[in-house]
Order: structure tokens, then sequence, then C-alpha cells
């Protein structure tokens, strides 16, 4: 009975044991993970960061190269804005001309950094500072598409009034030009009928000759 319960107490001592272990190996990984390699910082500055977060990924042309360092305000004459220092990757190279924004990763709405860099322009050197370019968040695209979609009502409107308005000062020239209409029509329906009913109407007037010349 002693040599059971010794042998149920060894397998759970061991069994904590290797938890121990497993729980150990995924910390170091974890902070391996985290440890920098060779890499060099930007600055960019945004009057609106929607969110962001620091250790926030940075994306440049779609590929992960770095992460949001720190995040600090500016005040200065312009006014107040937020600068982000970015740490990238040596590998990861940027142009003068990149274009900085703030994006939103899948459905959660994590916020990230996207640099989309095409240009020719020099590499930025350690320390460079760019703008980025502002945030449109959801609300902010639905509040200008109500404004497009009243605009074009009002226009709508007006194109209207001003259609009604022609129609009414044209209204005499526009009775009669239905009433010349309303008047062939009725003639070619008179002329048909008759030819329908009487064509040899038609063989005669082929045959007559024509008028003779004086």
């Amino acid at each position: 009975m002693k040599k059971a319960n010794f042998n149920n107490e060894f397998k759970v001592g061991l069994f904590v044991v290797l938890c121990l272990l497993g729980l150990g190996y995924l910390i170091f990984s974890s902070n391996k993970s985290n440890i920098k390699k060779g890499g060099y910082n930007i600055y960019v500055v945004f009057n609106d960061i929607a969110g962001l977060e620091e250790k926030a990924p940075v994306m440049l042309n779609g590929l992960e190269v770095g992460k949001v360092d720190d995040i600090d305000i500016l005040y200065d004459e312009a006014g107040t804005a937020i600068t982000l220092k970015l740490w990238l990757d040596d590998k990861a190279k940027v142009r003068e001309d990149g274009v900085v924004s703030i994006k939103t990763l899948g459905l959660m709405g994590e916020k990230f950094i996207q640099i989309s860099s095409v240009g020719n322009s020099e590499f930025l050197k350690p320390g460079a500072k760019l703008t980025g370019k502002p945030y449109m968040d959801i609300d902010a695209l639905l509040e200008q598409a109500q404004i497009m979609t009243k605009n074009i009502s009002t226009e709508v409107s007006k194109l209207v009034v001003n259609l009604n308005s022609t129609v009414e000062g044209n209204k005499g020239n526009v009775s009669q030009i239905v009433k010349n209409l309303e008047a062939t029509s009725k003639n070619f329906e008179e002329f048909s009928d008759d030819i329908k009913r009487h064509p040899w109407k038609l063989l005669m007037k082929t045959k007559e000759k024509p008028p003779a010349k004086k």
C-alpha cells in the first residue's frame, strides 16, 4: 500500500516538475524573441494616432520590419502633436519620400504603422523625422459620405427645378410640337388605310406621266 502511494506521489511530482520546465521554456523563448537585433530609430509626427499603442508593429510595404518604441507629445508653435519613435531592422530602408500612415489590422481593430516606400529618393538616415499621413477612421468616412450624399441630393433638386422651369417657359412650343406630331400621325394613318382599301391608286400614281416641259 505504501509502495503504491509512493509511486503516485512520484508521478505527481514528476508531472509538476515537467510543467515548471515547460513554463520556464516558454518564458525564456518569449523574452528571447523580444530581444532587439541590430536596428535604428526614426521619428514620425502625427496630429492624431487613433489609439495606437507602444509595441505596435511597423510594416514596410506590407512586411513587418519593426515596432513602435516610444510615444511622446510634442508642443510647438504649430500646436500639439504626437511623436512616434519607431525602431526598424537594419535591413529595412525607408526613402525620404516614404508615406507613413496608421492602419487597422483585422476584426479586432489593432492599429499598426504602415510605411509605403516605392520612390527613388535617398534613404533616411537614423534619427530622421517624417510627417505622418492624417488618420481617417470609419466615422470620418461615413460623415464624408453623408455630406457627399446631401450635396448630390441638392444638385439633383436644382436640376429638376431648372428642367421644370425650362418646360414651363416653353410650354406653348412644346404643345404645338405635340399637336403637329399628332396631326402628322393621323394623316399617315389615313393615307395607310386608304392605300390598304384602294391599292390600285398607288399603281395609278406610279404610271402617271411626268408633266410636259414648257
